[in-house]
């Protein structure tokens, strides 16, 4: 029996499908595209150690057969079609693809059935999951050696990522007391939409789900392990007292200036004010300044606040056209768009005061303690130290020598570390200095050797022409 499938919807479907294939796997099937023809439905499949992604088309009429052939080899039969259908045949127990035979690939392909019972715990997803996922992934670092941040997490309290300095959550209500899937990726691919439903179960040591969209499954392994508990660094709206939102036409003026500013610190430090004309302005590390018309709901006049460049890109991207802050110590929250975004500002020192600065500035000196004892009052004083009283015009003017002091005046200690340090860049200095007289002697010891050999090749050579001098002569 033959069929004829729609060339670009099958091409399209490659693109999902061949992210979960390995091709450096040494394992056959992780490097295949199963395809299998069962209730008049073409089901086409791809898997690695932990996800399987299916694939659906209706093919009426083609018998039952179930087949794994080499993934490129399938694209390229799909891409290299002429036609804008493609013809699927089975007949003898063998599939022609564009009457190419298939080659099968010889292995067990991993079976990820769903069970069926009270065990499987099941709950709708949201018309806009897969566009959710994508706004949530920007937040997740595969590279985090925390596993289960390189996730997403799906509970109650809706779709969460964090890679520990930034948090995304979306509210949704799953029927999920706490399910962390891996990123993503091949679901993300298909960038299909609808509605749809997520079945998550157990065995002895694994969680399982399987998401159904459309005509699109993903089956995975979960990640095992404790989501973070964000919430508790989700910011009290009472403690935001900074409020600022704009248009998104003005916020795409936003991320075109972002763009232009340079990765590196301090460049890429965003400092967010309202400047003297109202505006919501930003300026970077190197004085270059943007603004845009925005609604203040607070106090900005002395209120501004420092934020990576990276951070204000992706909210932006996110769609949020809301930010809150507080004191600029703590989490500011981000909304209008996808979900709300939550992030830390960058703290920065505020300048001193001139108070402050002169207070610095003040060094107290400890006063030496006099070893001078008491004179007895019965005692004759000398001279040089005695008071001396004179009148002159009513004025009188006391003249009292100064303290003798008979201890030695305090000297500043030596720094035993500095006086090391300065011992060991001496030692350095004249080690390089005998390194380069060694190097020297060196030069010189192979000079006089060259010249020694240089001696011996001319006496070799003179003795030789003496020799035939002597012979052609006949002495």
């Amino acid at each position: 029996m033959q069929i004829t499938l729609n060339k670009t919807e099958l091409a399209g479907a490659l693109v999902a499908l061949g992210k979960l294939v390995c091709r450096s796997s040494p394992i056959q099937v992780y490097r295949a595209v199963q395809i299998e023809s069962a209730n008049n439905m073409l089901f086409f499949r791809t898997h690695n150690s932990d996800e399987e992604i299916e694939f659906r088309m209706a093919a009426e009429g083609l018998e039952a057969f179930k087949v794994a052939m080499d993934f490129d080899l399938f694209r390229s039969l799909v891409r290299n079609c002429r036609n804008k259908s493609i013809k699927f045949e089975f007949a003898d127990g063998a599939l022609r693809i564009e009457d190419v035979r298939v080659v099968p690939i010889e292995g067990e392909w991993p079976v990820a059935e769903v069970p069926q019972g009270e065990n499987v715990t099941t709950s709708p997803l949201p018309e806009n999951f897969v566009e959710i996922l994508s706004a949530a992934a920007p937040l997740v670092d595969l590279n985090e050696p925390r596993k289960v941040l390189r996730g997403m997490n799906l509970s109650k309290d809706g779709i969460t990522a964090t890679n520990g300095k930034e948090l995304f959550n979306s509210p949704y209500p799953f029927n999920l007391d706490d399910l962390t899937i891996p990123f993503p990726l091949a679901l993300m691919a298909t960038k299909t939409n609808g509605e749809g439903e997520i079945r998550m179960w157990s065995n002895d040591f694994f969680t399982f789900f399987s998401a159904k969209i459309g005509i699109w499954t993903w089956t995975a392994k979960a990640i095992l392990g404790p989501y973070p508990n964000w919430k508790r660094v989700m910011p009290d709206s009472k403690y935001l007292k900074h409020t600022v939102s704009f248009t998104m036409e003005h916020a795409d003026r936003l991320k075109f200036f972002l763009k232009s500013v340079g990765d590196k610190r301090p460049s890429n430090e965003i400092k967010l004010y309202r400047n003297e004309a109202g505006f919501f302005s930003m300026r970077d590390g190197d004085g270059h300044e943007f603004g845009i018309p925005a609604t203040f709901d607070s106090n900005w006049d002395a209120f501004s606040i420092t934020i990576s460049k990276v951070i204000l890109l992706h909210l932006l991207n996110e769609g949020h056209t809301k930010l809150e802050f507080g004191d600029g110590l703590s989490p500011f929250v981000a909304s209008g768009g996808t979900g709300q975004y939550v992030a830390m500002p960058i703290y920065t020192r505020k300048p001193q005061t001139e108070t402050e600065q002169k207070t610095e500035q003040v060094v107290v000196q400890p006063v030496p303690e006099s070893t001078e004892q008491e004179t007895p009052s019965n005692t004759n004083i000398p001279t040089s130290t005695k008071e001396n009283t004179t009148m002159n015009d009513n004025t009188i003017t006391h003249t009292v020598s100064a303290p003798v002091q008979t201890s030695a005046p305090n000297t500043e200690s030596v720094n035993s570390l500095d006086e090391l340090t300065a011992n060991i860049e001496a030692m350095k200095a004249k080690l390089k200095a005998m390194f380069d007289d060694s190097a020297a002697l060196s030069r010189k010891v192979r000079e006089v050797a060259l010249a020694q050999r240089q001696k011996e090749r001319e006496y070799v050579q003179t003795k030789r022409t003496i020799e035939r001098i002597r012979t052609a002569s006949g002495f």
